[in-house]
């Protein structure tokens, strides 16, 4: 029966899951024991998952690709004031980044996965598990793909070092193209836009760049200013910092001539059924630790492990 409970505390709130083990089993069992129980098992998913090293594959080429997503978490401290005893007062609530992460060889439809709410390196770390199960080993070459976030590539060269191709995700770059259109290019905006893209699909990324400095200031110098932050200034100032600071990550060309992606919406369309779908329902705050535990029954699903795990556990027992 535990094995039911969790299965049902994996996917929906501990209330909806009391209600469906009512449905489907005639049991009423206390909101506050299958949290417990679902918890209990959460927290030691990844003893079961590490029990034991991957070794390298001989795979020809890995896709990987990384994102993270913003989660509810809620901090708790005691009060400044001893002498309060409501329990509210001593509670603040935060965004935190949960990082996930997938790999998958070309011709494979279902990616591995992995998810933490911890460092980036930890989020690294299993992306790397995550490729060596895929196949990945010391001839594997690596198409990496980002939103543009630094530690995401920080992460993929760091772990794949010349092994891998990261590429900035097409569909953010664009992005930028598309703001700066709105601001200086506004009557063929659409035209301009279109333009530029081609271009980056044919890696002239520099006469991008030569277009859009005809829009910048005359004083504005490229090579002072694309090292200040990137949201500062102008949506045609930070679309050149963008692309600018990034020109070791635009090689499309490459991955379109192979039929590869350049765009990162598969590991974004996994936040959705993978994060959201359970952390952040209507109501969930989470606290670090029990998020992190969340997502790995998550990823346990969605690597389709589930039997697999209820299987050691019983040899654990």
């Amino acid at each position: 029966m535990q094995r039911a409970i969790v299965d049902f505390g994996a996917d929906v709130s501990f209330q909806e899951a009391q209600k469906k083990l009512h449905e489907h089993y005639r049991l009423v069992v206390p909101v506050s024991a299958i949290q417990t129980i679902v918890e209990n098992h959460a927290k030691h998913i990844f003893d079961y998952i590490e029990v034991e090293d991957v070794e390298h594959g001989r795979a020809t080429l890995v896709i990987a690709e990384m994102d993270g997503s913003m989660v509810p978490i809620v901090d708790t401290a005691m009060p400044n004031d001893k002498k309060s005893t409501d329990s509210r007062r001593c509670k603040s609530v935060r965004w935190q980044e949960a990082r996930l992460c997938f790999a998958k060889q070309p011709d494979q439809l279902k990616p591995i996965f992995y998810a933490t709410m911890e460092e980036v390196d930890r989020a690294g770390d299993l992306l790397y598990r995550a490729a060596k199960q895929a196949g990945f080993g010391p001839k594997t070459k690596v198409h990496g793909l980002g939103d543009g976030a630094r530690w995401i590539e920080n992460q993929m060269r760091r772990k794949f070092h010349g092994q891998v191709n990261y590429l900035v995700d097409f569909y953010h770059v664009s992005e930028y193209l598309a703001k700066a259109s709105e601001h200086s290019w506004a009557s063929e905006k659409e035209k301009w836009r279109q333009e530029k893209q081609k271009l980056l699909k044919e890696n002239k990324y520099k006469d991008v760049l030569d277009a859009i400095r005809l829009r910048l200031p005359l004083d504005w110098d490229p090579k002072k200013k694309k090292e200040e932050h990137e949201e500062e200034g102008t949506p045609v100032e930070k679309c050149y910092k963008y692309i600018s600071n990034r020109e070791n990550c635009l090689d499309y060309k490459s991955a379109l001539e192979q039929k590869l992606p350049i765009g990162s919406g598969e590991v974004e369309s996994g936040h959705r059924y993978i994060i959201q779908k359970r952390l952040k329902i209507a109501g969930a705050w989470w606290r670090s630790t029990t998020a992190n535990d969340r997502l790995a029954l998550r990823i346990l699903r969605a690597n389709d492990d589930w039997d697999s795990y209820w299987q050691w556990q019983q040899l654990a027992a």
